[in-house]
This record gives structure tokens, C-alpha cells and sequence, in this order.
């Protein structure tokens, strides 16, 4: 009933066997999500839980991130470096194209372990959608560097008009 209330939404349930939300953090199977200096992160463990097969997962984490923003389009960057190649390109998948976290955030930054998930990430990247920018980097300091900017470029041009 928790998270009927607060995801709005009974979808996944079966799956979802703990939730934790505090002041500016949530806590969905080990997945946790937490707001900072205007950036939403978004952290997979190697032990996440994340159900492919359930059509409205991806509702959770928009229902997450939306929480997080309150409102306001901010960047998101998805920490995947603790998760397999694999996972990391179904996750990659997931959320790259979904068109419901597409309209909640600014730009989506996906922080990968190595090189190799870095190149085959980018190839995905190719067919993925551009209207809300995708990037792969390796480096977390690159990643907050790049989404603070983009940040700052939208609300100037925001605030000018």
C-alpha cells in the first residue's frame, strides 16, 4: 500500500520488496536514488533487482527521479559501473528511449566501469532518441562536470525568456 501511495501505481509490486525514502533519497532493491547540488544519481549494485520483464519498471524510476526534481528538469546521471556488461545494456535500453523519463529530466548521463561498456554503450547510443541527450562516461567527475553545465546553459536560457 506504500507504494501505492507513493508511486501511484501498483505495477511491479511482486518485485519490489523494499522501499526506503528519506529526505532527498530513495531506496527501491538495493537502487538507490538520491538528489545533490542539482543533479539526481541514480545508483545500480551488482545484487540490484530490476525486473525487464515488467512493463511499467521504467514508471518507477520516473516516478523516482520525479520526486527527487519536484518538478524542475534536472540532470540524471545512472551509475551502472557495478552492474555487468550485460545488464548494463538492458538498463541502457530501458532508459535511454523511455519516453516518460525522457519528460522528467535534462539529460541523461550513464557512468560506466570501463572502456569496453563505454564503446558498446555508445553504439546503442546511436539508436537511442536525442531529443533529451544521452552520454557515456567513465570518469564521475567528467559526468558532474557535464551535467552541471547543462544545467546552467538551460536555466540562462530559461531565465532569458
Amino acid at each position: 500500500m506504500l507504494l501505492e501511495t507513493l508511486f501511484g501505481t501498483s505495477i511491479g509490486m511482486k518485485s519490489l520488496n523494499k522501499v526506503t525514502v528519506m529526505k532527498d533519497e530513495i531506496l527501491i532493491n538495493n537502487i538507490k536514488f538520491w538528489l545533490d547540488q542539482n543533479i539526481i544519481y541514480c545508483k545500480l549494485y551488482d545484487d540490484s533487482v530490476v525486473d525487464f520483464t515488467c512493463k511499467g519498471y521504467e514508471e518507477l524510476f520516473c516516478k523516482a527521479i520525479s520526486i527527487l526534481s519536484d518538478g524542475s528538469y534536472l540532470p540524471v546521471i545512472f551509475d551502472l559501473s557495478e552492474v555487468s556488461s550485460s545488464v548494463s545494456v538492458k538498463l541502457f535500453k530501458l532508459l535511454s528511449n523511455n519516453c516518460k523519463i525522457r519528460g522528467c529530466v535534462l539529460s541523461k548521463v550513464f557512468l560506466v566501469k570501463n572502456y569496453k561498456q563505454k564503446v558498446l554503450l555508445s553504439y546503442y547510443m546511436l539508436f537511442s532518441d536525442t531529443k533529451v541527450p544521452n552520454l557515456v562516461f567513465k570518469d564521475l567527475s567528467l559526468a558532474e562536470r557535464y551535467s552541471h553545465q547543462y544545467y546552467d546553459v538551460f536555466n540562462s536560457i530559461s531565465c532569458e525568456s
